[in-house]
């Protein structure tokens, strides 16, 4: 499992207790990757929904992901054609839109 970084948030401000967090180009390194957000941060208390896709190095050996949360740690999932764990990750980015409080 691999921590992920971004420096390329774009936060997006809504009227009321919700904002969005845009995340360009996660380069993913492992079949399981983690995105930690933070009150220090991010200025977030809690993730509502988490939305995922790829971006770049879609093949046989990288072919869908499964984003999941808890708290405030992202997971990415990624697997293969026969759903085994992804095992080829050159050229993958993902992006990642999270509806956070």
């Amino acid at each position: 499992m691999a921590a992920l970084t971004n420096p390329k948030t774009k936060p997006t401000e809504f009227a009321g207790e919700v904002k969005v967090l845009v995340f360009d180009d996660l380069t993913i390194g492992s079949a399981s990757d983690t995105l930690t957000l933070s009150a220090a941060d991010n200025g977030v208390s809690e993730i509502v929904s988490v939305v995922g896709c790829i971006t770049s190095g879609q093949d046989a050996a990288f072919t869908a992901i499964n984003v999941s949360y808890s708290g405030l740690v992202i997971t990415i999932a990624s697997v293969e054609q026969d759903g085994t764990a992804a095992t080829d990750f050159t050229g993958t980015a993902v992006n990642l839109i999270v509806v956070v409080k």
